[in-house]
């Protein structure tokens, strides 16, 4: 949530109805993107990883002299308290942010407010940790503990880019990025006037842009951060292939209403050959037969965390910290 920012447009407002029922006419598109972590980029606390690998009685705790975190099931989702000596302050847990992918951080309602949690699971660990972007050590006092206090405009950006609608109190209607979040209209063609937006009929540059709105189109603090290379967006517009082509898009790579094809080689080198086909290129001294592991790095920004840097271009020795750069899985 740290580097979310709110999508275009409506669906940062009161909204009650339920999504339209897409599947009755693109019934192959819906249940693809049932499957995708898009779909879930959100969910109900009783749904997710968090909430299922709680231990029972034991609490989680900060480092140092900090706070015991302990955690409870209750009719509303999870209740937490964070507790050093006599200061103490309570929490529930009804929504999860995150696919559960890499990692799921919790929103926490507290006596002021709704916080981002001091506490994330992160499932490729098997454990839980302190949340991505807040400081280690104890916190300040117990409040502290539970999670970053979101003010408004955070809120409505973390929700504005992790569901579909939220009511104007900003409690989520329809968790998760759905049918109608990239295609605005849809409810209105499902009620047979108009026709819905549609990003992959978008010129590149503005496909690229759209999804950046979430994905992020400019650098959070600046461009020198490390934490930029997990925004795919704002580095594929730093390329040549980007720059240079103007047809370079993200459904070049990513088929619509699917995950990215992960550790398929074959898949992305067939996607280069489609623009690079009969020109010349440098030999593969590292003889992987994967251009993207040449061209564009994987990196792992947390021992949780990797991502694959969409910068495209030769890259050149201490172009990027070697601590960071790892070894693609099944590459």
């Amino acid at each position: 949530m740290r580097w979310a920012v709110a999508l275009m447009g409506v669906l940062c407002a009161a909204a009650t109805a339920p999504p339209p029922p897409c599947e009755t006419c693109h019934p192959a598109e819906t249940a693809m993107h049932v499957k995708t972590r898009m779909a879930h980029a959100m969910s109900a606390v009783g749904e997710s990883a968090f909430a299922q690998n709680v231990p029972a009685g034991q609490p989680l705790r900060e480092s140092g002299d900090g706070y015991a975190m302990r955690y409870a099931r209750g009719l509303a989702g999870l209740t937490v308290q964070a507790q050093r000596g006599a200061d103490q302050a309570q929490g529930t847990i009804e929504w999860m942010v995150g696919a559960g992918a890499q990692g799921e951080t919790p929103l926490v309602e507290t006596a002021g407010g709704t916080a981002e949690s001091r506490v994330s699971y992160f499932p490729e660990l098997h454990q839980y940790g302190i949340t991505v972007g807040q400081d280690g050590g104890a916190s300040a006092n117990a409040e502290a503990a539970l999670g970053r206090r979101l003010n408004r405009k955070d809120l409505q950006a973390c929700l504005g880019c992790h569901t579909t609608a939220v009511t104007a109190d900003l409690q989520p209607v329809t968790p998760g990025v759905q049918c109608v979040r990239c295609h605005a209209g849809a409810e209105e063609h499902a009620a047979g006037h108009g026709v819905p937006a549609n990003p992959g009929k978008f010129a590149a540059p503005d496909q690229v842009k759209f999804c950046g709105n979430c994905h992020r189109n400019k650098a959070p603090v600046n461009d020198a951060q490390l934490e930029n290379l997990r925004f795919q967006p704002l580095r594929l517009m730093k390329s040549k292939c980007f720059v240079a082509s103007g047809k370079l898009a993200c459904t070049t790579c990513h088929p619509a209403h699917m995950d990215a094809r992960r550790n398929d080689a074959a898949f992305y080198n067939a996607k280069c050959g489609g623009c690079h086909a009969g020109q010349a290129h440098a030999g593969d001294a590292r003889q992987t037969g994967d251009c993207i592991g040449c061209h564009m790095p994987y990196v792992e920004l947390h021992p949780a965390l990797h991502f694959t840097d969409h910068y495209i271009r030769v890259v050149k020795k201490d172009d990027l910290p070697a601590e960071i750069v790892r070894a693609r899985p099944g590459g």
